[in-house]
C-alpha cells in the first residue's frame, strides 16, 4: 500500500501524532519510523517505506534539523523523486538540506490557523493524483457505460499496466454479470462481499451484525473498520490468466434502498463512509473506475464527489446528448466546486468507415449551445467503434472472468482493430488524467 512517509526528529512525538491522526481521519495512509528505533532492520524498513511512498511529509523542527537520520531520509526521498511537503512545527532556524531543499516550499505551519488542515489538503491532493478515480456516467441508459468500464479499462490494464479496481455502483450490476454468472454474483452479495460494504457496516466487517441488505428501512451509521482488500474484491485476471491486477467490487440490487431513504443525517454519514472507503482503496490501486446507474440519485452524488474525472459515453444522436446535458447540470448544480470532477465525452458505437454528420457537427461546436457547455472541447478524440464484439454478454458457465475482456480474446473477426481502438481510448484518458498535476 502506498503511503505518506513522515520525516520527524526524535523530540517531535506530539507533532508527529497530531499529523498522523489528521491524515488517518482523512483516509490517507502514512508511515513513520517509531521514535527511538535504531537498528539495521529498522533502517531497512525505513528505506523500503520511502521507496513505496507517494509523498514525504517533513516535520521541520529543531529536533529534525539536527537529526542525521531525518536528513538522510529527505535525501533519499529527493533521489526517488518524491513530492516533499515540509511542515513547520516550531520556529527553528533552517540549515543544511532543510534550507537548501525545503525553504522554497515551506508554506504550512502547525502554529498557523488552519495550518494542519492545509497540510492535509495538500497531501490529499497528491494522494488522489497517485490513484485517480473515474466515474463512467451518462444520465441516459443504453449508451454503453458497462462496455466502456469493462473493455476500455481492461485494455488499459493490459496495454498500460497498473493496478486497476472496477466498482459496480449500478443496482442492476451488469458490470458484475459481465464477469460472473448471476448465481455467483448473488452469492457474493449474500455474504456482503459487495459494494454495500462500502456504505454500511456489514457481515464483511463483523460476522455477528445484520446485513444492511436485509432491511430497506434501516440505515446503519455505525463506524466500521476498513476490511482487508482480499476480503472485499474479486480478482478478474486469475492465477492462470494474463497477469497483473484488475479487481472488481461486485454490485447488488439492494443499494437501491438509498434512493428511498429520507433520513438526511443518516445518508450524509453513509456518504462519508463511502468517500472514506474510496480514499482508503486509493492506497492499494493506481486507478479506480465506477460503473454507475443512469439516474440522478444518492449513488450519483456519491460517485461524483469521489471522482476526479467523469467519462460520459454517448451515441452520436440527440438522445445521448440530452443525457450529457443533464449530467453537466447535475455536476454544476449539485457538486461543490472544490470536489467537482472534470467531464470528458466519449463517442461510443460509431461507424468505423466514416464519421457521422452528428459527430462532425459536435466536434465543430454545432451542438455546444444545445448541450449547455463546450461539448466540442470536452470530446475525446478516439471514439469507440460499433461492433457486435462489444455487446455485453453473460459469461459461459465456469468461464474465467478475464476471458470476457476483448483485449484477451482470440484473433479474427475484426478483433485486432477493436483492440487497438480500445487501447487508443485508454491511452488518451490516461494522458488527460495524468496531465492534471495537483496545485
Amino acid at each position: 500500500m502506498s503511503h505518506a512517509f513522515i520525516v520527524h526528529g526524535p523530540k517531535d512525538v506530539d507533532s508527529l501524532l497530531q499529523v498522523h491522526e489528521a491524515l488517518r481521519r482523512a483516509g490517507i495512509p502514512d508511515w513513520y519510523e517509531p521514535p527511538g528505533a535504531d537498528s539495521p532492520e529498522s533502517r531497512h524498513s525505513v528505506a523500503e517505506a520511502i521507496d513505496k511512498a507517494f509523498a514525504m511529509v517533513v516535520l521541520v523542527s529543531a529536533s529534525s534539523i539536527r537529526s542525521r537520520e531525518a536528513q538522510a531520509q529527505i535525501e533519499r526521498g529527493i533521489a526517488r523523486g518524491l513530492t516533499i511537503v515540509p511542515f513547520r512545527v516550531d520556529n527553528a532556524r533552517l540549515s543544511g538540506v532543510f534550507k537548501k531543499e525545503l525553504a522554497g516550499s515551506l508554506r504550512h505551519a502547525i502554529m498557523d490557523e488552519g495550518g494542519l488542515e492545509k497540510l492535509v489538503a495538500e497531501v490529499r491532493a497528491r494522494y488522489r493524483h497517485k490513484c485517480p478515480v473515474i466515474a463512467v456516467m451518462n444520465l441516459k441508459g443504453g449508451v454503453g457505460k458497462t462496455t466502456i468500464t469493462s473493455q476500455i479499462f481492461g485494455a488499459w490494464q493490459a496495454a498500460l499496466g497498473g493496478r486497476i479496481l472496477l466498482v459496480d455502483l449500478d443496482p442492476q450490476y451488469n458490470l458484475t454479470q459481465t464477469f460472473f454468472d448471476m448465481e455467483a454474483a448473488d452469492q457474493s452479495a449474500a455474504r456482503d462481499r459487495s459494494v454495500i460494504s462500502l456504505f454500511e457496516k456489514s457481515r464483511l466487517h463483523a460476522p455477528d451484525v445484520p446485513s444492511p441488505a436485509e432491511s430497506w428501512s434501516r440505515l446503519s451509521t455505525e463506524p466500521f473498520p476498513t476490511p482487508a482488500i482480499a476480503d472485499l474484491v474479486h480478482p478478474l485476471l486469475g492465477e492462470n490468466g494474463p497477469g497483473g491486477v484488475l479487481d472488481l467490487i461486485s454490485g447488488q440490487f439492494e443499494i437501491s434502498k438509498y434512493a428511498f431513504a429520507t433520513d438526511k443525517a443518516a445518508l450524509d454519514a453513509i456518504r462519508l463512509n463511502f468517500l472514506h472507503m474510496v480514499d482508503h482503496l486509493r492506497g492499494s490501486y493506481d486507478l479506480i473506475v465506477f460503473d454507475t446507474n443512469p439516474n440522478a440519485t444518492f449513488l450519483t452524488k456519491c460517485a461524483l464527489e469521489a471522482s476526479d474525472r467523469v467519462i460520459a459515453p454517448m451515441h452520436p444522436d440527440m438522445y445521448s446528448l440530452r443525457g450529457v446535458k443533464l449530467l453537466n447540470q447535475v455536476l454544476n448544480e449539485q457538486i461543490a466546486e472544490d470536489v467537482r470532477p472534470k467531464l470528458s465525452i466519449l463517442f461510443n458505437r460509431v461507424s468505423r468507415n466514416e464519421q457521422s454528420a452528428f459527430e462532425a457537427d459536435a466536434r465543430n461546436g454545432a451542438h455546444d449551445q444545445r448541450a449547455g457547455f463546450k461539448l466540442s472541447e470536452a470530446l475525446l478524440q478516439h471514439p469507440v467503434p460499433k461492433s457486435g464484439h462489444l455487446q455485453v454478454r453473460s459469461p459461459e458457465p465456469d468461464q474465467e472472468p478475464w476471458k470476457s475482456l476483448i483485449v484477451h480474446k482470440g484473433r479474427g473477426g475484426g478483433l485486432k482493430s477493436i483492440r487497438e481502438s480500445l487501447k487508443a481510448s485508454a491511452a488518451e484518458i490516461r494522458d488527460k488524467t495524468s496531465a492534471e498535476e495537483p496545485s
